[in-house]
């Protein structure tokens, strides 16, 4: 594990600009690889009942996931110091599973939900700057045979929901080392492949949103409090506290805690 140069982040941004998404090695370690992958092994018969959910409350080691310095760096580049974590889940891809289609993010909270976008639109998406980016953390190495995520490169400044047909035409499967994440733009296409071997491809995704826009759970009721403590003074801003909206009046709330002042806690909601 190491800090980026500059050299190296100015490359990443650049792969964001231009493709959609870039890759970063060496994040977490063969522990802790192994370590995540046997909590989704342990976890996966429950998964339907949101065993793969909020991840960060169940087992210490993913708590690194939104604690890695590379990664925030670029994830506070496009979307600005303040930027929301929405969701840390997994993902698993049995052996003949996969090859779904590709699709974009933030179709049920974000910018490109379906029902959210008025007629004024004209079936056009945001894309002149990122609203949101996801992450996959690799807990497997991603191949071409095994259940890897593509992409389409530049998808992302593509102005309209559909996905043309000739989008598969151009898809990039996104190989990388156990151990890597892969950090992408939400409006980039993308999908998962199927799953030709015999082995499981185990991975995590992590989305994150400006703070203005609606994250996919309320991140600052979920957090348990010890695990907020761990997150340190990151912790507040990348759960979401201080973008709370008031339910007092203006003069009674303290932004910087997402709640009401000291002198009026009795009308706190729990």
């Amino acid at each position: 594990m190491h800090t980026m140069t500059e050299e190296s982040f100015q490359a990443h941004v650049l792969d964001m600009k231009v493709e959609g998404y870039t890759i970063l090695t060496d994040q977490l370690t063969p522990e802790e690889c192994a370590e995540a992958r046997k909590e989704l092994e342990t976890r996966y018969p429950d998964r339907e009942r949101g065993s793969f959910e909020w991840l960060f409350n169940k087992a210490r080691v993913f708590e690194r996931f939104y604690q890695l310095p590379d990664h925030l760096r670029l994830i506070r580049h496009f979307l600005g110091p303040d930027a929301l974590l929405s969701a840390v889940y997994g993902s698993v891809v049995m052996p003949g599973e996969g090859g779904r289609g590709l699709h974009s993010d933030s179709g049920i909270t974000g910018h490109n939900r379906d029902a959210s976008m008025p007629d004024a639109d004209e079936g056009r998406r945001i894309t002149s700057h990122s609203i949101a980016l996801n992450t996959i953390f690799c807990l497997s190495p991603f191949t071409e045979t095994n259940g890897a995520t593509e992409f389409v490169p530049g998808s992302h400044r593509y102005e309209y929901l559909d996905v043309p047909d000739s989008a598969y035409d151009n898809a990039r499967t996104a190989v990388a080392p156990e151990g890597s994440l892969v950090l992408f733009d939400v409006n980039t296409w993308h999908g998962t492949t199927k799953n030709q071997t015999g082995e499981t491809r185990y991975a995590v995704l992590s989305p994150w949103r400006r703070r203005w826009t609606k994250c996919e759970y309320e991140m600052a009721r979920v957090v348990k409090p010890d695990v907020l403590e761990r997150a340190g003074e990151d912790g507040p801003v990348i759960f979401g506290f201080q973008a709370q909206s008031p339910y007092t009046e203006l003069w009674q709330w303290d932004r910087e805690e997402g709640g009401p002042k000291p002198e009026f806690s009795h009308l706190r909601r729990d």
